[in-house]
């Protein structure tokens, strides 16, 4: 293993996408992370439409690559034992099973601490550890809509809309990657582990940012802003003849040149508009105004004129024209990957970068259970041994893509 963060071994419990996502960036930065995955079944998402050619689950592959699939029992005693064996020699654990899902088994935090006192133990759930709801479970939408995240996405008076990205999942285990960082500064000074838990909830709460603050400081209550800000008519999406582009203009100095890329210098000087309040006042008749005069050009044209007044602005890309873009292709954020004995894959790649000891792509989304005879020999459990585990069902020696006849559900 190579990166920042080789000799980390970390096990994770993960589903789906909060726990899959924190494990995977771990991985793409040098830790081994394995991956305890159920009998023939494995993360749910395996089985998500659609699938790179018919066997590799997109949404699977895209929180999973980097790892090593384990797959166990964890209702079987000699399962559980293995996997306590291997927790106990590792550095950090990752779960996002169902609160007390794993305590059941004897795999909590406090029971584990107790023999390896240096593990870091990272918790995600819906709503977090404590509280009235600490055992209701929970997944992006439902968590969308009772943060509040989802009453301020779409229009002011239209229904209610999902946000496009799974913003909750992502954010919770982006949350639990820094928490995991933290702990791991903390447990060099103390040479002591910890719990770390955080919660869909709290990462929208946390994202939430100036929306929150912004209610106590005025007690009006966001509502959706449409295509940008509810209170700036200068940052939003406008439609020209072929179609929408943004513009995205927040200080005096943006707004004078928006002036002179419309060829409307008049309007700097009009009374209604000499300050961002009063724009904001004054918000639907400029917008009207806006509109008018943009609709009249294609998006070419006003892009030119405003990126040569240095005035913020973009098409709005599709991802088919995103993952095209040079820019996106200059900071290697597509990456090939060959998936064994199937063909090539592509996905997003690292978003981080590092001058000295940077990440990498080095492994597939692993099959369900690739990789669980080499971790049993690392744990030096004799062949025989290994056998017998995977005859009595504890463990489950590489098992395919775990594709059994019509995926079924799915989740986007």
């Amino acid at each position: 293993m190579t990166g920042p963060l080789a000799g980390l071994k970390v096990v994770e419990f993960g589903n789906a996408m909060a726990g899959p996502y924190c494990g995977m960036t771990l991985a793409d930065y040098g830790a081994e992370v394995v991956k305890i995955e159920r009998l023939e079944v494995g993360d749910d998402s395996r089985m998500w439409t659609p699938h790179f050619h018919g066997a590799v689950a997109a949404y699977f592959a895209s929180a999973n690559r980097n790892k090593k699939s384990f797959a166990a029992d964890l209702k079987s005693p000699k399962g559980v034992e293995v996997v306590r064996k291997l927790i106990l020699g590792s550095d950090v654990v990752i779960d996002n099973y169902r609160l007390g899902a794993l305590a059941r088994a004897g795999l909590d935090y406090e029971t584990l601490s107790r023999e390896n006192p240096r593990l870091i133990y990272a918790s995600i759930s819906g709503f977090g550890a404590s509280g009235p709801l600490k055992d209701v479970p929970c997944n992006d939408l439902r968590m969308q809509a009772y943060s509040g995240g989802m009453s301020i996405t779409g229009y002011p008076d239209g229904d209610p809309v999902k946000m496009g990205i799974s913003v909750c999942d992502v954010g919770a285990g982006m949350l639990a990657t820094i928490g995991i960082l933290i702990a791991l500064q903390v447990r060099q000074q103390t040479g002591r582990g910890q719990r770390v838990d955080t919660s869909l909830l709290e990462g929208q709460v946390s994202m939430l940012s100036y929306h929150i603050t912004r209610f106590f400081a005025s007690g009006v209550v966001p509502k959706g802003g449409g295509s940008g800000g509810l209170a700036n008519p200068t940052y939003r999406a406008f439609r020209a003849t072929d179609g929408w582009f943004v513009i995205s203009c927040f200080n005096d100095r943006m707004w004078r040149d928006l002036c002179a890329a419309l060829g409307k210098e008049e309007w700097i000087a009009d009374p209604r508009f000499l300050t961002s309040t009063l724009r904001s006042e004054n918000r639907y008749v400029l917008m009207e105004m806006l509109e008018e005069i943009i609709a009249r050009e294609p998006k070419a044209h006003w892009i030119n004129a405003l990126e040569a007044r240095n005035v913020p602005c973009s098409p709005i890309h599709t991802i088919a024209e995103m993952v095209e873009q040079e820019q996106v292709e200059a900071r290697d954020m597509m990456v090939d990957i060959e998936l064994e004995g199937l063909g090539p894959m592509r996905m997003g790649g690292l978003p981080l970068k590092f001058s000295e000891t940077p990440g990498a792509v080095r492994m597939h989304p692993p099959r369900l259970g690739q990789h669980t005879r080499e971790v049993l020999e690392s744990l030096e459990i004799a062949q025989s041994e290994i056998v017998a585990l995977a005859e009595a069902g504890a463990v489950g020696l590489d098992q395919g893509w775990a594709i059994k006849g019509t995926p079924a559900g799915n989740k986007s």
